[in-house]
């Protein structure tokens, strides 16, 4: 299992940060996040659910995203299965600091393809899904910073 947990210093309110967070219909504006569908397009609460393909390495994979955790506008968390056997937990917090708000990202994640998938992951993809993390939070503080996206 591989762990991440990034942050970023936001210069927007908890409020308008979370709300980035779960506002379905953007993601793709910021995240890795290639497009999502059957879903809402806003984050109302516990047990919704929506798929989404994410860029792994650099490859699509189909997932299936659960709400686990819906706290406004402190927290949010989800469980994610991919097919092949992936999962992933992703928990986002958001909290004040000075004139902002620190949001972080908790992600725990096995890759589909069992022991293949494990070796896979030691050598390349868990310092690249790292970098991709740390571009989504970079994403999302010019989104909500008022900065012009890549």
């Amino acid at each position: 299992m591989a762990k991440i947990k990034r942050g970023i210093e936001i210069h927007a309110s908890p409020e308008v940060a979370f709300e980035s967070l779960v506002n379905w219909s953007t993601l793709a504006e910021w995240s890795t996040v290639t497009h999502s569908h059957d879903g809402p397009d806003v984050c109302s609460g516990v047990g919704e659910e929506f798929d989404q393909q994410l860029r792994i390495a650099g490859l699509p994979l189909q997932t299936h995203w659960r709400v686990v955790e819906f706290d406004p506008p402190r927290s949010l968390a989800y469980e994610v299965t991919a097919m092949g056997g992936g999962r992933m937990t992703l928990r986002q917090e958001v909290t004040p600091s000075g004139d902002g708000s620190q949001v972080e990202f908790d992600i725990d994640y096995d890759l589909p393809g069992g022991f293949l998938g494990e070796a896979l992951d030691r050598v390349y993809v868990e310092r690249r899904n790292e970098r991709e993390v740390e571009h989504s939070l970079q994403n999302l503080k010019d989104l909500l910073e008022g900065r012009k996206l890549p």
